[in-house]
């Protein structure tokens, strides 16, 4: 038995969030211009005198209101909140189109127990056994037979039909000879650490955005001037989120014996950034060349092997994980005083791989995979997007849409309209559109973007590059 140990170092190009299953309400956090202010709520609340307890009561009990037009109508109470700030957002809120501020519920980034954000070691080893799953799978044809049984015995259940992929994927270690009912996750023998604690400074409020894919007429929407937006979605969902060229860092270590369940896949530096890379590529190839790409801004992504300094990595001490910062010696890689390690510590090339919540369905499942041609992945992806989310419509208002769902093979589900207090229609169909995803030539038809000011990134998106420690 050996253990190899890695580094793993991510450059954020898009937002990246991981989740703690919390949420911020409107009550929770205010604009400071550019800023966004987090209130800490225990320290306000041991400020307050009787009075202002009363009030702030009263303030939480009417749903209506929020923070900010709370302390703005108490000057007193505002002054109190400036003492108690548990952190600030460097990113503006979204505002209406007549320039009021929207406050909408914020999903919270996992922090650890003094408040700093960081990024889970199981977050980072989820990504992993997903993309070595997707090489298995574009490796082995004899998982479509597993996938179309699970289908054939439980065909009401189309999006969970993994547990026979999974036990031949993972669950191959049988630790008794005496019961071979007891079987190992091949996975036991990667270990991946959480990160440093990172800064709240690195951290912003990220607006959901559905970009449409390029051939999409987008005939459903309206025609409103230039006030339409035909090229996505912006959607009342907030993220806190890492924020574009954020460095972080995780260690990892293999257990050689993972090796031997793996055919053709050796999980050193060079296997495991090939197994990613193979998994961009096939989601590039797939679905990404169905989107024109928006430009990306405000990320470093630096290309840590060629920046001209030496690539050696501290082992020990304080400065433990940190790169020397001397020029390296042309063509070793290393500066003259770390010659020595030169072939003992390797990086491999940067790839681009996407973490955390937030990001596609094909970042985030396997199923693709299964399918050898496009048309039977669109038929078959666009059928499971449907089940999750099928079209609900009004059909006394959208008769003509109904009939078209059904002709494209789907069954659409009654709807009733919703109208607004004065009377006026709100709604009358919920239409994600996944019976139009192989007309479209790509399911799904949306790429999920976010909004941070004024632009939009990939949600998710990172550069990696490995290193061996």
């Amino acid at each position: 038995m050996a253990v190899r140990h890695y580094r793993l170092e991510f450059e954020t190009a898009g937002p990246v969030h991981i989740g703690n299953g919390n949420r911020y309400g409107k009550k929770d956090y205010y604009a400071s211009g550019n800023d966004i202010v987090v209130l800490d709520t225990r320290k306000f609340t041991s400020l307050l005198d009787a009075r202002q307890i009363d009030r702030y009561c009263e303030f939480l009990g009417n749903g209506r209101d929020e923070l900010q037009d709370f302390l703005q109508r108490n000057p007193d109470m505002r002054r109190l909140a400036e003492k108690s700030v548990a952190y600030r957002v460097e990113s503006p809120l979204a505002k209406a189109r007549r320039g009021a501020i929207q406050y909408y519920d914020v999903w919270e980034f996992v922090k650890d127990p003094y408040g700093n954000p960081y990024v889970p070691g199981s977050s980072v080893k989820g990504m992993l056994r997903t993309a070595i799953l997707l090489n298995m799978l574009l490796d082995d044809e004899d998982c479509r037979k597993l996938y179309d049984a699970a289908i054939e015995q439980r065909p009401s259940d189309v999006r969970n039909p993994d547990a026979a992929i999974m036990k031949r994927a993972f669950f191959k270690e049988r630790p008794s000879k005496d019961d071979p009912s007891i079987v190992n996750d091949i996975m036991k023998y990667v270990s991946v650490a959480d990160s440093e604690p990172l800064l709240t400074a690195d951290l912003v409020f990220a607006k959901k955005y559905d970009r449409f894919s390029k051939n999409d007429p987008v005939d459903h929407k309206h025609d409103m001037g230039r006030l339409t937006l035909l090229e996505g979605n912006e959607l009342n969902v907030y993220r806190e989120s890492l924020r574009p060229g954020v460095e972080v860092a995780v260690d990892v270590t293999v257990d050689d014996r993972i090796d031997g369940y793996l055919d053709g896949i050796t999980l050193d530096a060079q296997g495991i950034s090939s197994v990613l890379q193979r998994a961009f590529d096939f989601y590039s190839e797939s679905f990404l060349s169905h989107f024109n790409q928006l430009e990306e801004s405000d990320s470093k992504a630096s290309p840590v092997a060629s920046d001209g300094l030496c690539q050696y990595v501290v082992q020990s001490g304080p400065l433990a994980g940190r790169r020397c910062r001397n020029q390296a010696i042309d063509g070793t890689g290393y500066c003259r005083t770390h010659q020595e390690y030169a072939g003992k510590q390797s990086a491999s090339a940067e790839v681009v791989c996407y973490l955390g919540g937030g990001v596609d369905f094909m970042n985030k499942t396997v199923v693709s995979a299964l399918f050898g041609t496009e048309d039977e992945r669109l038929h078959a992806v666009s059928r499971i997007l449907y089940k999750q989310f099928p079209s609900r419509i009004d059909r006394s208002r959208h008769e003509a849409l109904w009939r078209e769902v059904e002709q494209a093979g789907f069954q659409p589900r009654p709807f009733s309209a919703r109208f607004k207090k004065n009377g006026r229609l709100a709604k009358a169909k919920d239409d994600h559109r996944h019976w139009q995803d192989e007309q479209l030539g790509v399911a799904p038809h949306t790429m999920k973007y976010c909004i941070v000011g004024n632009k939009k990134y990939p949600m998710g998106k990172c550069t990696l590059r490995i290193k061996e420690v």
